[in-house]
């Protein structure tokens, strides 16, 4: 696997708290697994965690007894991560750089990253779903983010910059997974692209059964689903309209059930999205609610893969984000005699998110105490607490809010972005032969592990789905010229004796002579070099 022995080798002689890793590629060192699943709650930190579990009723999570170790979440370049570069690690097994999707980067230097060959920037890295998908397994993704974000992306997509959501979603719809479930419907809408096409027609016409509200998701027995609960995003969990968006723990439900019809097994990932937005936001409610409704999810996770032999439950997020402390400077003294209701109450018992406050309030913001006493029950607003409201940007009304929940709550925040702590590792495994992952590990080794448990070998599928065209169509005596084939779309032309190839991007197959054909993989452009599956390259002899 990709340099797999390097990084575990280096680990180990600087820390005696990891195991031994090394193992050589693809001898299932930690054992064969026919189902995996991956959680990811985003910007999820250690001290999330602990707030999330004080807020709860029975003050424990269901993560609680998966604990195995710690995880570095840095880049390759940086020590603080991003979600693109984050979770490019787990997909791939190799750490990257900012805003990459899936593409190996153009830099490096941070520990976690070896053997940097500059040739290979930006080439598209195979992923662990790939790989499942090739292996005869169903895969799927579910998010409560548009699907095109940075982390559900990572798994099926690959661009050098995370903010292409279009190009990102046209890719995800031609990787034939078998359950996506999420928001995003506007980058797939015909009338919203910049390129006109009807992704969505595409998906239904692909045999997906596709759906937009909850009442339609728990209804289909398709054993190929694609439901899209909103145009951009879902809501906060405790703001949505259960009616018509599921909760993560639902989506999660549908997304096993569906899945776990394959006897050959599956992949599925599964991201907490906006735990991350609270946090950013500084809203202690939108971060620690939703981070309560991702730990619902992974008790359905839990629950599976304790009944199902040979499966694996992994639980890791991307980064900490907002930098969140249990305390904070409202109690600098008597922080140990401070009760726990202090810190939890207005948390565990608000109505809703920063957000939900901010739209309610209306245009001239007289409203603000009502509000706030209809979301948090707070009778005794201060005038400095008001006016913090009242005049706060529209952009910055959330964390306004935010504010006065958290001094209140003694709930602290050092920033708006990420941060770079180390975040908790938690893994299940059900099977004789399988181990767990443990220790203080690189991000990218939770995707050799997947892999090593999947029996994948990352590189030689790398090798297989993302040859250089030009190269390889010049070697065999063709000619290749690549042009805009209509707005905002473009396609590679190979021409040798009497064949043409043409070969659209971002799509799974070609025409050669005018017949379609697939061609076992996506065809993509990454900063003015395209990669073709060997597939694709074999069509002309």
């Amino acid at each position: 696997m990709r340099n797999f022995k390097k990084i575990c080798a280096t680990i180990f002689a600087v820390s005696t708290l990891l195991p031994s890793f090394i193992f050589a590629e693809n001898n299932n060192e930690y054992g064969s697994a026919k189902n995996v699943i991956m959680m990811i709650p985003d910007g999820y930190s250690i001290e999330i965690e602990t707030a999330t579990r004080w807020t709860t009723a029975e003050k424990k999570l269901v993560l609680d007894d998966m604990v195995k170790g710690l995880v570095r979440v840095n880049n390759s370049n940086t020590p603080i991560a991003d979600s693109a570069p984050a979770a490019t690690a787990m997909a791939t097994g190799s750490k990257t750089e900012t805003p990459f999707i899936s593409c190996y980067p153009t830099k490096d230097g941070m520990p976690g990253f070896y053997d940097f060959d500059k040739n290979k920037a930006k080439m598209p890295l195979a992923t662990v779903l790939e790989g499942a998908k090739r292996s005869g397994r169903s895969t799927g993704i579910v998010s409560t983010s548009n699907i095109q974000h940075a982390t559900p992306a990572a798994f099926c997509s690959h661009y050098p910059n995370r903010n292409e959501y279009e190009i990102l979603g046209e890719q995800q719809v031609y990787q034939d997974m078998d359950v996506v479930l999420g928001a995003g419907s506007q980058y797939l809408d015909a009338s919203k692209r910049k390129d006109k096409e009807d992704l969505i027609n595409e998906i239904k016409s692909l045999g997906y059964d596709y759906f937009t509200t909850k009442a339609e998701m728990d209804k289909t027995t398709s054993n190929k689903i694609w439901g899209m609960f909103a145009e951009k995003s879902m809501k906060y969990d405790i703001d949505r309209d259960p009616s018509v968006e599921p909760s993560l723990a639902e989506m999660t439900t549908k997304a096993i059930n569906t899945l776990s019809k394959n006897d050959k097994g599956f992949f599925l990932m599964v991201e907490g999205s906006e735990i991350d937005w609270g946090a950013h936001a500084n809203d202690p409610v939108a971060t620690i609610t939703d981070a309560i409704a991702f730990d619902k999810a992974v008790a359905v996770a839990k629950e599976f893969v304790k009944k199902t032999p040979n499966s694996v439950l992994i639980v890791a997020a991307d980064h900490g984000t907002g930098g969140m402390t249990f305390g904070s400077t409202g109690i600098n003294s008597g922080y140990d005699k401070t009760e726990l209701d202090k810190f939890t109450n207005l948390v565990a018992n608000a109505k809703m998110t920063g957000q939900k406050v901010a739209e309610k309030l209306d245009d001239n913001r007289t409203n603000i105490k009502d509000i706030m006493k209809e979301a948090y029950a707070i009778n005794d607003l201060t005038a400095e607490e008001e006016n913090l409201i009242k005049t706060a940007d529209k952009k910055d009304l959330q964390t306004a809010v935010g504010k006065v929940v958290s001094d209140r709550s003694y709930i602290g925040w050092t920033t708006r972005g990420h941060v770079g702590g180390d975040i908790a590792l938690h893994c299940l495994t059900n099977g004789d032969n399988l181990k767990t992952l443990e220790g203080t590990i690189f991000n990218n080794q939770i995707g050799l592990y997947m892999a090593d448990v999947l029996d994948i070998d990352l590189n030689k599928l790398t090798n297989e789905l993302y040859v250089c065209a030009r190269e390889a169509f010049i070697k065999k005596g063709a000619k290749v010229e690549y042009s805009k084939a209509s707005e905002d779309n473009y396609e590679l032309k190979v021409t040798k004796d009497d064949n043409v190839l043409i070969i659209p991007m971002n799509k799974n197959y070609a025409k050669l002579n005018g017949k379609k054909v697939t061609i076992g993989g996506l065809a993509i452009n990454t900063s003015n070099k395209v990669y073709l599956p060997q597939k694709a390259i074999e069509l002309i002899k």
